[in-house]
């Protein structure tokens, strides 16, 4: 039973993290220019900052329900 609801959530997670980060825009400007322009590395704003958040806690809880559903499983 619980197998099951763990199953279900890691499968609705992984279709929103795909979702998720094809929503994501793709830098190309690359590691020199961003270094060069003084812009903060890892920082994001407006709806970036919103798009990396979402997917950082997307991916947390798709390790999460890993873990998990491979614990239950035994």
């Amino acid at each position: 039973m619980i197998l099951t609801l763990f199953i279900i959530l890691f499968a609705l997670v992984c279709v929103g993290l795909v979702f998720f980060v094809l929503l994501q825009v793709p830098k190309q400007a690359g590691l020199s220019a961003s270094m060069a322009s003084g812009g903060s590395l890892l920082g994001g704003r407006g709806v970036e900052g919103g798009l990396i958040r979402v997917t950082s806690v997307l991916g947390g809880l798709f390790m999460l329900l890993a873990l998990l559903i491979g614990v239950v499983s035994r």
